[in-house]
């Protein structure tokens, strides 16, 4: 898809840009090199934590609403897993800009070959967790009757976000301790540009009605997923340092990471839905004759 390209090479390009301008080089900090023989096992172990989460939401969703995702949408997630492996390794990619944890060095084959399925499953326990929220139809009812936001015109807006986004991308690599937090947020705002450029809605687009439910539900997902991986892998013996002195930031940074997640997920989901290319750019016309509705 023309979109992802896009994004991909934006992600990789524009912070490489950003650190030839400032002619600085790649953070080479020490590593925290640990035993191969423990980070094997962390990872193994997390990956399988994991996976049973998926399984367990997914199950859990079947309870409460008879409809088990994982089995209605299986060509759908496993679609969302392989991105999800993508994008994790993307992000480790722009962390050595900024270094926002201590990666680990090593033989990059076996770090492939481990990380890979760990991060193939993040985004889809963040959907089956906040399939799990979304049965529960009191909350969503709730969430419901927030604050509407104003309908900004959606080309400005993108340019907007696309503006934000290039200075987060180029400015975060080259000024890391000033931009990081930018820089982690520009993926997100990227990709919801280039949704408002194609015409199509993104995850914030309920706030205009005052329907918070999604953003909430997958803001909550996300808290709750990536807490509970790095839980996981710190208790089977594997290390995370991370170099951000407010633990608030992380939390946001992992409701980012959800909310990109989800975006990305809507991006994909967009081949089942069967909508032509050639009606991307078209815009949505009022129906021609007016239709009145007479009230009793």
């Amino acid at each position: 898809m023309i979109r992802l390209g896009i994004f991909v090479f934006s992600l990789l390009i524009l912070p490489f840009i950003g650190l030839w301008i400032s002619g600085a080089e790649w953070n080479t900090a020490p590593a925290n090199i640990v035993e191969a023989g423990i980070i094997i096992p962390a990872t193994l172990l997390t990956t399988i934590t994991l996976l049973g989460y998926v399984f367990l939401t997914s199950h859990m969703v079947k309870l409460y609403t008879g409809t088990n995702p994982l089995s209605v949408q299986r060509n759908y997630y496993f679609a969302v897993s392989g991105s999800s492996a993508v994008l994790g390794w993307i992000l480790v990619y722009l962390n050595y800009y900024v270094a926002s944890w201590v990666p680990l060095h090593g033989n990059l084959a076996l770090e492939i070959l481990l990380y890979t399925p760990l991060f193939a499953l993040l985004a889809p326990a963040i959907l089956s967790t906040r399939a799990l929220l979304g049965s529960f139809k009191g909350l969503l009812k709730l969430l419901s009757r927030g604050i509407r936001f104003p309908d900004f015109q959606a080309e400005k807006l993108s340019f907007t976000l696309l503006a934000f986004s290039a200075i987060g991308l180029i400015g975060g690599a080259a000024f890391p301790e000033q931009l990081f937090g930018l820089l982690w947020l520009s993926p997100l705002l990227l990709l919801i540009a280039m949704q408002l450029l194609w015409n199509e809605s993104t995850i914030f687009s309920g706030l205009k009605s005052g329907d918070w439910g999604r953003v909430v539900c997958v803001t909550l997902s996300s808290i709750i997923v990536c807490n509970i991986t790095v839980m996981a892998y710190q208790s089977n013996g594997g290390s995370v340092l991370i170099n951000i002195s407010n633990s608030a930031y992380v939390q946001i940074g992992y409701a980012a990471f959800g909310l990109l997640c989800v975006q990305l997920s809507d991006v994909i989901a967009e081949n089942w839905r069967g909508k032509k290319r050639m009606e991307l750019f078209q815009q949505k016309k009022k129906f021609p004759i007016p239709v009145v509705v007479k009230k009793d």
